[in-house]
């Protein structure tokens, strides 16, 4: 047997030992649960992202506060659940199909209007356009009560409606909370193990040489090491994928225009050809960017529009030294030229002819441009990718109606194939040098 102060000394150690493998676990959790906790944060919704798919994709059909051609979309996400918002955007018609009472009555409701299907959608997209949709809502609600309370509710609204300006907002929430757990967990596991040394007699030890000695004994533990490395790892794999795949790639650039051109109410309602404006689309490799005197065809007579009033035409007139007062051109006037940002644009190592596809090819413009006819604002509508253009090559079937200048080589083609469906892959569309010499 065991004397009783060797007892009392293996018992101290026992609990000490014990105490110490306790906080070393919980400290090993708890960087998984912040490592973790980042990495989801890292992926929490984009508010900014989220407005700028609903301004190119749904702000032509909804509005946030009021009925459109689709229903008012604020605080849908209190009427609906999440899986079902998911879906209704992913493919609506799929969902009514499926006998789905919410959607089939929101069809009728609207007489039928169906809402496209965006099934290039990811969860991550719909779930940002929700979350702009919610701040808009939000900042609106905020708007009555700043009229009634004064300079501090303005402020008020003004916040929510700058908030929803930007994605970061949630981000800094979530990860000051994590640090705050993790600071006080600290804390009280310290204090604990102090006490425990303490009650053993031994001298209570700064949380800065409790860390020097964790920092110590992780260095030693290969497990611990391994855990975080792995987790480290594929938190860094993902992140790295992410951008590989996203280098030169510039879909859904949109910038700043020098005039607010829209091309919804040009080439949507009053219906102008894209060709007029874009008439070298037809004729040459470059779609080509329309001069002002071409604008001025038009705006030598309309000065005045339906959302800028006469804002935006008269920098069309400062460009060109208009006078609508007068009706004719100013003298001796040094014409200044618009400086059009380009949005478009394949790298040199790449060629493609827009005259190619628009004449021989019958491609429409929205083709490769998207519904060019809904945008306020243009953007990059498909990504340009050499893989892109390789999926339309194989996929195209070539046109063979209204091109009697290729009709030898039609039917060459259909006597070759025997009937089956001729791709542009099957006249050379896949061959290196058609898009790189």
């Amino acid at each position: 047997m065991r004397s009783n102060p060797e007892m009392e000394i293996l018992n101290r150690c026992l609990m000490n030992n014990a105490a110490t493998r306790a906080i070393r676990f919980f400290l090993i959790t708890l960087s998984f649960v912040f490592i973790t906790a980042f990495n989801n944060v890292a992926k929490a919704q984009d508010i900014e992202a989220g407005g700028k798919l609903f301004k190119q994709n749904c702000a032509a059909c909804h509005k946030v506060d009021k009925k459109a051609i689709g229903p008012a979309l604020g605080g849908v996400t209190e009427r609906r659940d999440q899986e079902w918002l998911l879906r209704w955007v992913r493919n609506n018609q799929e969902l009514r199909e499926s006998g789905d009472a919410d959607a089939i009555a929101i069809y009728e409701e609207f007489n039928g209007s169906a809402m496209p299907a965006y099934p290039q959608f990811s969860d991550d997209d719909i779930l940002n356009i929700l979350a702009y949709v919610e701040s808009e809502w939000a900042a609106m609600q905020a708007a009555p009560v700043a009229a009634e309370g004064g300079d501090g509710a303005v402020a008020a609204a003004d916040g929510g409606a700058g908030a929803a300006s930007g994605p970061g907002l949630d981000v800094v929430y979530v990860l000051g909370g994590v640090v705050a757990f993790l600071l006080i967990i600290t804390y009280v596991l310290v204090r604990i193990k102090n006490m425990l040394l303490s009650m053993q007699g031994r001298e209570p030890k700064s949380l800065v040489d409790d860390a020097i000695g964790y920092a110590n004994w992780f260095s030693k533990n290969k497990t611990a090491i391994v855990i975080v490395a792995i987790i480290g790892g594929v938190i860094g794999v993902n992140y790295l994928w992410a951008g590989m795949t996203s280098i030169g790639v510039d879909q859904n650039y949109q910038p700043k225009q020098p005039i607010a051109f829209s091309h919804e109410l040009h080439a949507g309602q009053n219906e102008i050809d894209c060709n007029y404006c874009h008439s070298s689309a037809r004729h040459s490799a470059m779609s080509g960017i329309p001069s002002a005197n071409v604008c001025m065809n038009c705006h030598m007579y309309i000065q005045e529009g339906p959302e800028y009033g006469t804002t935006e035409i008269q920098k069309i007139y400062d460009a060109v030294g208009w006078d609508p007062s007068k009706m004719a051109y100013k003298e001796d006037y040094e014409t200044k030229p618009i400086e059009w940002v380009r949005i478009h644009n394949l790298p040199d190592l790449a060629y493609f002819n827009h005259s190619q596809h628009v004449v021989a090819g019958q491609v429409e413009c929205q083709t490769c441009h998207g519904p060019i006819e809904e945008m306020k604002e243009v953007y990059q509508y498909s990504p340009l990718t050499m893989g892109w253009c390789i999926n339309c090559h194989r996929e195209t079937e070539v046109k063979m109606a209204d091109n009697a200048y290729y009709d030898k080589l039609h039917d060459e083609l259909k006597e070759k194939y025997k009937g089956e469906k001729i791709t542009v892959e099957m006249i050379g569309g896949l061959e290196c040098g058609k898009c790189h010499y």
